[in-house]
């Protein structure tokens, strides 16, 4: 059997959940069904649940705040939300799962099935990084979780210089010369990054602008220096976007 608990802030939702477990999953014993963080972290530390369900707004509290006040148990966790864009990304940036309402017993399998097949080490881990860019006001100081084979690799936003399409794999590029591959493609790798200081100069490659050191002429439609004497081409179909770009930043003035 596995211990857990339901943290759900709507009573209706908590019977829901409570009773889709209940017929499809005997498997899971469910000890106590909480309407609150201060409740949740009671029962989470009184309890010692192996898996909690947790809501993510759970008003005038967060799932995060339930997460951060608990730390020191040893807990997984599938979050429960309904449609939150900002949830939605601050998940996929930690390599987190969760399900939204309204779910039914499919998903709720795919989680519980995630839950099963991870390790401890690497779920926390994510929760980890999870909070840790809650915190953050700076968003180049966000960590963000990479698929590479065997794991996962957390690098910090601002420490990635730029990304090069290798195949169906990414390879990332950092400071002090030290790189990665991940096991994604670099379309993946921009969707991810959209939001922060990145711009796909070339079909092959990804920038991070802050680390631009120089935009020369050359190839297609230029080269771009970066830190650590990595270099970029700049595609012609691209040139002229990546240039107001720059001149949007008062990194360069475009006539």
């Amino acid at each position: 059997m596995i211990r857990s608990i339901i943290v759900e802030n709507e009573k209706q939702h908590s019977e829901y959940l409570s009773a889709l477990l209940n017929k499809h999953f005997p498997e899971i014993d469910i000890l106590s069904i909480c309407d609150s963080v201060p409740d949740g972290v009671e029962k989470i530390k009184t309890i010692d649940p192996e898996l909690v369900f947790l809501d993510v707004e759970l008003p005038p509290y967060t799932g995060f705040d339930l997460l951060e006040q608990t730390r020191g148990q040893k807990h997984e966790v599938i979050f429960t939300t309904s449609f939150n864009k900002y949830a939605s990304k601050a998940f996929r940036f930690c390599a987190l799962d969760f399900i939204e309402k309204p779910f039914g017993v499919e998903e709720l399998n795919d989680a519980i099935t995630r839950y099963k097949n991870l390790s401890a080490t690497g779920s926390r881990k994510s929760i980890d990084v999870l909070l840790h860019n809650v915190r953050q006001t700076d968003p180049g100081m966000q960590k963000v979780g990479i698929p590479v084979t065997g794991g996962l690799d957390f690098l910090q936003v601002s420490d990635i210089i730029m990304c090069k399409s290798e195949d169906n794999c990414t390879r990332f590029f950092l400071p002090a010369k030290k790189q990665t591959l991940a096991t994604k493609t670099l379309k993946w790798v921009e969707e991810l990054l959209h939001e922060h200081a990145f711009f796909r100069v070339h079909d092959s490659y990804l920038i991070n602008l802050n680390h631009i050191r120089k935009y020369k002429r050359g190839g297609e439609g230029g080269i771009v220096e970066l830190t650590d004497q990595y270099e970029a081409d700049v595609s012609r179909r691209k040139k002229d976007n990546f240039l107001n770009m720059l001149s949007e930043l008062k990194m360069v003035f475009v006539k």
